[in-house]
């Protein structure tokens, strides 16, 4: 496991919480979308390896679990993974040591949770994220 991981995230807002007291915006879920860089080869390489770091990722002990999985000729993979709360969508060009992540949470902290265990099982040295807080904004004047 490589620890001197460089990261960095963006945060996007599509709307202000708050505008004038007029407004409010609520959030139902957080998606990172993120880039990892400079991965091992072998880590991105074979749909084995690549669910065996998502199912870590999401906690896999759970039977609800679900996973999809395709794996590209002579290598590379993407992949789904879903427990009905969190669902991340990897794409890898293991040849450029290069994966593009999607990750859905219900709440921030689960989010990045999420983004650590996946840096821990696929070793990549550059890390950027997105963070875009997804829901609704509700105008309070009115009905």
């Amino acid at each position: 496991m490589r620890m001197n991981t460089s990261l960095h995230v963006e945060k996007l807002e599509n709307f202000s919480a708050q505008q004038q007291g007029a407004q409010i915006r609520w959030i139902w879920n957080y998606h990172l979308i993120v880039e990892f860089w400079k991965c091992p080869f072998e880590n991105l390489a074979e749909v084995k390896m690549v669910e065996k770091g998502l199912k870590y990722a999401i906690n896999g002990n759970n039977e609800k679990i679900r996973i999809f999985s395709y794996q590209f000729e002579p290598f590379g993979v993407s992949a789904q993974i879903s427990d009905g709360f969190t669902h991340i969508y990897i794409h890898t060009w293991p040849e450029n040591g290069y994966s593009a992540i999607d990750i859905i949470a219900k709440s921030k902290e689960e989010s990045y949770k999420v983004l650590q265990r996946l840096q821990e099982a696929f070793s990549p040295e550059y890390v950027y994220a997105v963070e875009v807080p997804r829901g609704i904004t509700e105008d309070w004047g009115e009905t």
